[in-house]
């Protein structure tokens, strides 16, 4: 398990730039954190760092369950907070993408990490008194792979303690 600070704003900005570059189609993040934590603030920044341009509106799909965005290769954005069953999960048609031509992002993912195949790199944002902190975790194989990545980078995002 990895503690990342992010004392600023800017500082979740560029680690979700860094999150960006480490990303590859098949990838799975899961964001989890209390409302309000920087969930959908995270997403946002990896979405540019993706190349979505600054006029398409990146917002918490808590309603619609899922949004794309058309990049190189597509973002899927999810937020399960609203699903009761793990078998709405294949309604929605999320399993069906999750470790082939997207990279997926899962906002309120954990309660049904049995159903996203326990793969992916998992992410606990959380305020702190300076400003907030990532806590990963690498499950699988995948998982691992895009941590190691996205530490290669530690010195692009990581803030001084």
């Amino acid at each position: 398990m990895e503690t990342i600070r992010l004392a600023t704003r800017r500082a979740t900005r560029r680690f979700g730039t860094a999150l960006a570059a480490s990303l590859r189609a098949g990838d799975l993040l899961v964001l989890e954190g209390q409302l309000g934590a920087g969930k959908t603030f995270l997403t946002r920044a990896i979405a540019r760092g993706l190349g979505v341009p600054s006029a398409t509106a990146i917002t918490s799909p808590t309603f619609t369950l899922l949004n794309e965005y058309a990049t190189p290769v597509p973002l899927v954005h999810a937020d399960l907070y609203r699903l009761g069953e793990a078998d709405e999960l294949i309604e929605l048609g999320l399993l069906d993408r999750i470790g082939r031509d997207v990279i997926a992002i899962v906002e309120w993912g954990d309660r049904f990490s049995q159903a996203l195949g326990e793969r992916g790199l998992w992410i606990w944002l959380q305020y702190e008194e300076a400003g907030r902190s990532a806590r990963l975790q690498a499950r699988g194989d995948s998982g691992e792979a895009l941590l190691e990545r996205l530490l290669a980078q530690r010195d692009r995002f990581e803030s001084p303690p």
